[in-house]
């Protein structure tokens, strides 16, 4: 997949700097908290506030383990329910991404799933990536993400739209669109629709790729995958064939390597 996108020198500064602020303040701030507390504690227990604080800190990390465990069970429940219920079949196939990705190890497809939806066949399911195997088709490096592949009726000319993870500072009269996203491809009157640049400024729709007869989309994930999330990447992918109205008989055009 497409490396990131160059950004001004400034702006890497910035953001190189604001690290090191938060990677020190962070810490001297729990810090602060945890000493507040154990004096709190002192006061409030003497002598026995060493076992308190102890078993304050065992409780917690008890409490937020079982949190995790009972979120992740909860959403494998509703995806062995999904799966049985919903008319999705488990798929196995090539991925349009593959010609993209620089090394194949970096995103693993875990579970797949295939359906006619609106008209379309369609394919979702979850991956996961590491070392920036997606590029900025997504806002990170590494983690996991639903997606959704969409078969049109016939090729259309090649194109995508990246984001920019560390977007120019904003200024008055902006173009909000090409601040924060990079359009692939030669096709202007699609990529310059202002329906389709409003929903991606709104984030209703993310970055996207078309290649040939095929367009897909990659929605990261911040929890357990739920069937919801699924649903969302499928519905996300087919608005955005909706607005690129594509379908028409059109000479295919590559999407580059940077794309």
């Amino acid at each position: 997949m497409s490396a990131p996108a160059r950004t001004p020198r400034w702006a890497s500064t910035a953001g190189s700097a604001l690290l090191l602020v938060g990677a020190i303040i962070a810490p001297a701030l729990a810090c602060g908290l945890l000493s507040a507390a154990t004096v709190a504690v002192n006061k409030l227990f003497g002598g026995a506030a060493r076992p308190v604080i102890f078993f304050l800190l065992v409780g917690v990390v008890f409490a937020r383990s079982w949190w995790r465990r009972r979120r992740q069970r909860r959403a494998d429940s509703e995806l062995r329910h999904w799966e049985g219920t919903a008319g999705w079949e488990p798929a196995t196939r090539s991925w349009p991404w593959e010609q993209l990705v620089r090394f194949a190890d970096t995103v693993q497809v875990l579970r797949a799933y295939a359906k006619r939806v609106d008209g379309f066949p369609v394919v979702t399911g979850e991956l996961t990536f590491v070392d920036d195997g997606l590029g900025t088709t997504v806002d990170r490096r590494a983690g996991q993400a639903a997606f959704a592949v969409v078969t049109l009726p016939r090729p259309a000319p090649s194109m995508a739209v990246r984001v920019y993870r560390n977007p120019l500072r904003r200024r008055e009269g902006d173009d909000e669109f090409r601040r924060r996203f990079r359009p692939v491809g030669t096709v202007s009157h699609r990529l310059d629709n202002p329906e389709l640049q409003a929903a991606h400024v709104r984030g209703d729709i993310p970055p996207w790729t078309l290649i040939e007869d095929e367009l897909f989309v990659f929605v990261p994930l911040d929890g357990p995958l739920r069937p919801r999330d699924l649903e969302e990447a499928v519905r996300k992918a087919i608005r955005v064939v909706r607005l690129l109205d594509v379908g028409a008989d059109e000479s295919a055009v590559e999407v580059g390597e940077d794309g």
